[in-house]
Parts: C-alpha cells; sequence; structure tokens
C-alpha cells in the first residue's frame, strides 16, 4: 500500500504453519500466513573482531552461515483499527564453528487506530534475541546506517516499544505525542579463559510536536525528554536527555522535497558528572518517484547509543533508495526487479560528563538486487561492507575494536497465502503535501453529503 512499497530483502520470514488458502478471502478482514525465508551467507569475519590476534578476543576467522526462518503472521482489521502480529524463529548453522550456531527469536505487533475524525494512533511492539554474530543482516539493506558497535562473539536481547498521537486542528495544523521504550542488553563471550562482558542499557521517552503547514512549506517544533540508564563497566551511567528541535520542509516538485533542521540537547546527569549542552543541525534531500525512495541527509546528533553502552556526539552522512528497474515486468507501476541499499558514513563521539573521551568512526555499505516474479516469493542477492576505525582519542576502556567485515548474501523469501486482508498504513511522510502517505479514513471517502442532497 501507499506510494514507496517494500518489498523485504533483509533476513527476514521463514515459515512452519497451518494456513488454509481462503484464510485470506476478499471479503474477509483476517488472514493467517505461513512465511518463510532462507539465506545462505559468507563473511570474512564471523565475530567482527581485528585482524590483529588477541588472545582474549575469538579468532578473526571467515565461515558460510545457513539460516532458517519459519514463522506465522497474522492480520486484523475492523472500521477503525488495523493489527500485524508476526513471530519469527531463527536458525543459524555455521559450517565450521559450532560455537556460533544459534536460535533467535522476532517477535512484532503493530497497530494503527483512528481514534476520532481528526486523531490516529500508531503502536508497536518488537522483540528481538540471538546472536551478536547474525544481527548485521536483519534490517533490510535500505535501513542500514553506519553505527559503532561492539565486536566479538555473543548473545543479545532487545525490546523497543513506541506510541505515536497525531491531531489535526486544522487541515494545515498537526499536533503530535509520542512514547518510546527501549532496551538492549548484551553478553560478549571471552576467550581463552578471560570472563564475559556484560553491556546495554535502556531508555523510556516522551515527545511533543507541532507542525504548520503552507501549500507547499511547513515549519515544525519538537520537544522531547528522555531517562537514559547505560550499564558500563565502572557502573551504571543515568542521564536526562532532552532536546528542542525547530525544522522547515520544502516541496520542490510532486516527487523532490528537501529538510532542514537545528536544535539543542541538554544531556542532564543524573549522577556526580557534569551536564553537556550541544547544538545538533541536520539537512536531508528526499525523492518519492511513483515506485520506491531515495534520499540523502547530513546530520549531526547526540543521542545514546545502547549498543556500546554511551551517550555519543555523531556526524553522519548517507545516502539510501529503493528503486525499481525496468526490465522483466511489462507493468512499471509493478516492478519486479529492484535495486535498493544504504551507504554512509558516521563519527562519533564517545561522552562521560562533559568531556569527549573517545571517537570511532565507521564506514558502511550495503546493497542488494531483488526480483519479486510473483506476489509472494522474493529472491535477493545482498552485499555488504563494514569497517569501524576507533579514532586516536580512543581510551582503552572504549568496547568498541577496530575492525572490518564484508558479507555476501543470497536469500529467498515466501508468504502463503499471499493477500494480505490488512496492512499498515504509511504515515511517515516528510513531505508537505503527505502524497507518499496511505490514504485512510476520510482521506479515501471525504465527509460530505450524499451525491443528490
Amino acid at each position: 500500500m501507499g506510494r514507496r512499497n517494500r518489498f523485504p530483502v533483509g533476513c527476514a520470514l521463514a515459515g512452519l504453519a497451518l494456513a488454509s488458502p481462503g484464510a485470506a478471502r476478499a471479503d474477509a478482514n483476517y488472514s493467517l500466513h505461513v512465511i518463510a525465508s532462507t539465506q545462505a551467507s559468507w563473511t570474512d569475519n564471523i565475530f567482527a573482531v581485528p585482524d590483529d590476534p588477541d588472545p582474549t578476543r575469538p579468532p578473526h576467522e571467515s565461515d558460510l552461515l545457513l539460516q532458517f526462518r519459519p514463522g506465522v503472521l497474522g492480520t486484523y482489521e475492523t472500521p477503525r483499527t488495523i493489527h500485524n502480529l508476526e513471530y519469527d524463529l531463527e536458525a543459524n548453522l555455521y559450517l565450521e564453528h559450532d560455537e556460533a550456531r544459534s536460535l533467535g527469536h522476532v517477535a512484532t505487533w503493530r497497530g494503527f487506530f483512528l481514534t476520532s475524525p481528526r486523531t490516529e494512533v500508531q503502536a508497536s511492539s518488537t522483540f528481538t534475541s540471538g546472536t551478536l554474530a547474525a544481527l548485521s543482516t536483519r534490517a533490510a539493506p535500505v535501513e542500514g546506517q553506519p553505527q559503532a558497535t561492539v565486536s566479538g562473539n555473543g548473545r543479545y536481547w532487545a525490546l523497543d516499544a513506541g506510541q505515536g498521537l497525531h491531531f489535526g486542528v486544522t487541515p494545515e495544523l498537526r499536533l503530535s505525542q509520542g512514547l518510546q521504550v527501549r532496551r538492549f542488553a548484551s553478553t560478549i563471550d571471552g576467550a581463552a579463559g578471560a570472563p564475559a562482558t556484560d553491556s546495554g542499557g535502556y531508555e523510556l521517552g516522551g515527545s511533543l510536536g507541532a507542525d504548520r503547514g503552507w501549500k507547499h512549506s511547513a515549519v515544525a517544533l519538537a520537544a522531547q525528554t528522555r531517562y537514559v540508564t547505560l550499564e558500563q563497566a565502572t557502573g551504571d551511567a543515568r542521564s536526562l536527555n532532552n532536546a528542542l528541535t525547530l525544522s522547515y520542509r520544502r516541496d520542490f516538485t510532486p516527487r523532490w522535497n528537501a529538510m532542514a533542521d537545528g536544535g539543542v540537547v541538554w544531556v542532564a546527569s543524573l549522577d556526580d558528572a557534569p551536564s553537556m549542552v550541544q547544538p545538533t543541525v541536520g539537512v536531508s534531500v528526499s525523492y518519492a518517484p511513483t515506485w520506491g525512495m531515495a534520499g540523502m541527509q547530513v546530520r549531526r546528533t547526540m543521542a545514546p547509543n545502547l549498543y556500546i553502552a554511551e551517550n555519543t556526539i555523531s556526524d553522519l552522512a548517507l545516502v539510501n533508495a529503493t528503486l525499481p528497474l525496468p526490465w522483466l515486468t511489462d507493468d512499471p507501476n509493478l516492478p519486479k526487479l529492484m535495486a535498493s541499499g544504504a551507504i554512509g558514513a558516521s563519527r562519533s563521539q564517545v561522552i562521560r560528563g562533559d568531556e569527549v573521551t573517545s571517537t570511532i568512526n565507521v564506514v558502511n555499505a550495503d546493497v542488494a538486487l531483488t526480483y519479486a516474479p510473483r506476489g509472494d516469493l522474493t529472491l535477493a542477492l545482498r552485499a555488504q561492507h563494514l569497517r569501524q576505525l576507533p579514532g586516536e582519542t580512543a581510551a582503552t576502556a572504549t568496547p568498541a575494536f577496530e575492525y572490518d567485515r564484508t558479507t555476501i548474501v543470497v536469500q529467498a523469501t515466501w508468504r502463503f497465502p499471499e493477500r494480505l486482508a490488512a496492512e499498515i498504513p504509511m504515515r511517515d511522510s516528510l513531505r508537505v503535501d503527505r502524497s507518499d502517505n496511505t490514504p485512510v479514513g476520510e482521506e479515501v471517502a471525504p465527509a460530505g453529503p450524499a451525491p443528490g442532497q
């Protein structure tokens, strides 16, 4: 649904369940699906460790991973609500490294609610668990961002839940409110008798915003506060992360638009450490054709990184896209061959109190070629390369190491039956005219007098 349909190209969707062919009838408001995915991937650095040997870390070795993800998907729709519920069991089998074999879990619920003629609510909750070695290919290529992470062999679990409400005061003025809960915890195995190390953290946050639009331009103001706990080797670090951001959006054509934003972030320590105030700024350009999307952004942010359990100041440059290719289809509005990916670089400065203690540089490229001969079947060829370089100021306590990693993935994804009875509408447009949002409610059939009245 919507103008930017997305086909699954990351590690997703595998199926072993019972579903009848009539479970998604055209007149049904629910559907049950078997979903299945299998992939073979080769990586030259299975545990994402440095080239130099170190007895305290796993060895730098390559291996072939076979992954199977059976799962089930259910959708349900009423006149004012939509629900999607999905569970996948992920089995990772390495040919040579028995210690890296694992079972993981992915459970996701997403909901959309029309609570009144002027208000709508979106909510979601996702739980994932598994090994860090298999984490990199779970997200679709277009979603990949260069972000500092820990290295080594270990397990993790994560919870991400959020809620967002939008209220249309007038056609030009919209108010918004949001809540978010995030939790990430990992245990990195030691080598040669070294003890395992734990890291992670959680954040609880809320936001308020206002958006005023004109014909081709819009201005938005957003305020956010988050309670953050970072679980570090020296003890937990607690803080309130507060942000105020002003943004401006402009539609240049029906396809092209841009956004610029600026603001300030105040990290108020709840321990004895000093607080820090930093400016934030960002510029992005996006392209939304009839099918697909593309964008470029340059941004400076200040936010907690739960993967390394640190507050960071990050400078980011990113280009990403999902675009159709003109071959192998008779209808350009129904493409079968797609190219997608993201290429970017980031510089993250780890901050403790009001000081920068270390720097981590990351370069990431993630591209895929996807072929969907039918609506229920997708084939993909994917390549990833990531390089992480600690800066000269890196402290020995920084839980991230220098490493580079290349991965090649071949994947097949299948769903039965094909048709979904209900899909969550796209409502995350950056365009002023919201032309690439999925119409719902009165946007589909505006309220008004019946014909002839």
